[in-house]
């Protein structure tokens, strides 16, 4: 595969390991965008904007507070607080506080790092079909994929048409793929609770039964960030 900001990611990470190929780049991504926000471009007025807006999530404010720049992380939270303080006023009777509850509630929703994230993330799953119909050995590639988490998994679904000509067979792939993951996180599982069972404590326990719940986890909610 030719490397490419495109697909540089894509050939770094479907590399046949045992994590979610997806789960990897989203998390460097991730990093990326998250490192944006410690510099001295966060006091442009665009980004001022769009952090008073949104904010942060919870994880990426952690993720900022543990960051070297403090001072950074601090003008944006005090630019953020312009927009939760116009959003807190006395309330004059029931009505008038569910709205304003609504209001407050739906500003813990948003997150400016979460929403340059997902718009990195569509790109992606696209540019993954679309290097599935133009280069003929990543078919390989997916297939010794051990698997993706759900979520990674249902967006290869939705953005399968960029596949082109080759969509219906990029579906059978991912769809062995995951079923494989699946059967055999379930066969990983009941072996897990047949061990567990009073009867036979003290028998030998399979590698890939031990680790069947934290395996379960990266599944069903996908790598830890």
């Amino acid at each position: 595969m030719h490397y490419h900001i495109g697909t540089m990611l894509i050939d770094e990470n479907f590399d046949g390991k045992v994590e979610c190929p997806v789960c990897r780049i989203q998390k460097k991504i991730d990093e990326r965008l998250t490192e944006q926000y410690l510099g001295e471009g966060v006091m442009e007025d665009d980004t001022r904007k769009e952090v008073n807006k949104l904010g942060f999530c919870l994880h990426h404010y952690s993720k900022l507070y543990a960051s070297h720049s403090k001072l950074g992380l601090a003008l944006q939270v005090s630019t953020r607080l312009n927009t939760v303080m116009a959003n807190v006023d006395k309330a004059k009777n029931a009505k008038s506080a569910k709205k304003q509850a609504e209001n407050l509630l739906n500003l813990g929703k948003t997150c400016v790092v979460c929403k340059y994230l997902e718009n990195h993330m569509v790109r992606y799953y696209k540019t993954i079909a679309q290097v599935y119909d133009n280069v003929a050995s990543f078919k390989q590639r997916i297939k010794s994929t051990p698997g993706f988490c759900l979520e990674h998994y249902a967006q290869l679904l939705n953005y399968s048409s960029f596949a082109g000509k080759k969509q219906e067979e990029y579906l059978a792939d991912l769809y062995e793929v995951e079923s494989n993951l699946l059967n055999n996180l379930k066969g990983s599982i009941d072996d897990f609770c047949i061990h567990n069972d009073y009867r036979n404590i003290g028998k030998p326990i399979s590698k890939e039964a031990k680790e069947s719940l934290k395996n379960a986890s990266c599944v069903f909610y996908g790598e830890e960030k």
